[in-house]
């Protein structure tokens, strides 16, 4: 049988050619970011508010994992967590971040580097309200990052819940809700055949942003 390390030699992708200049970006990089998730929802990329958020722990060690990209406020990223999950622990350790969009479909992939802080209460209760119900009893009926005995005792919590809160209006836990991602470097890539990808960077300076090319 041909082992794994053959496999992934043969794999092979191309990223068309589409070209990223100067001339395509928008002097924000928030206008720039919109408009790119706005390409990746129009031509139904999986998830495209997927966004992989890296974090520190205690000892310095890495850990990422996604989350969902949810909002921009004060022109920061939005998402949301349980506030006594590793992630939130970690975020107010060390409020240093860093996360990445990939959209495939399109060849492009957004890195940025930023500081976390919690959100205002406003953000998350209207984000709260907006999930469906099962959504919202999940928030409530999961220990995030905890270790659990088994699925069994999640789903017999959840249909506590129900009864509990059975024809009435769910209140967003005091324990989850949002934070904000304050952004200082963005960096834009489009895919391109052999490997000669364009990519530009966005660095706060004071108030302005500087925009340089990278090579591939």
């Amino acid at each position: 049988m041909e082992n794994i390390s053959d496999k992934i030699q043969k794999i092979r992708s191309e990223y068309g050619d589409k070209a990223l200049v100067p001339e395509d970006l928008n002097s924000d990089p928030i206008q720039q970011f919109e408009s790119w998730l706005a390409d990746a929802i129009e031509v139904e990329a999986s998830e495209p508010n997927a966004m992989a958020i890296s974090t520190v722990d205690s000892e310095n060690n890495p850990r990422s994992r996604y989350v969902l990209f949810k909002n921009i406020v004060n022109d920061s990223l939005v998402f949301h967590t349980h506030y006594e999950s590793s992630k939130a622990k970690e975020i107010n350790n060390n409020p240093n971040v860093s996360g990445i969009f990939f959209w495939p479909e399109i060849y492009r992939q957004i890195r940025f580097e930023g500081v976390a802080s919690i959100a205002d209460s406003k953000v998350s209760d209207e984000y709260f309200k907006s999930r469906p119900r099962g959504g919202q009893l999940s928030a409530w009926a999961s220990h995030q990052s905890e270790e659990i005995e088994g699925r069994e005792i999640l789903e017999e919590r959840i249909k506590e819940l129900e009864k509990e809160f059975e024809g009435k209006e769910i209140p967003r836990p005091e324990f989850w809700g949002g934070y904000l991602i304050d952004v200082h470097h963005w960096e834009f890539w489009q895919g391109r055949k052999n490997r000669t990808h364009d990519r530009f960077s966005y660095s706060k300076v004071d108030t302005e942003w500087k925009t340089v090319r990278l090579s591939p």
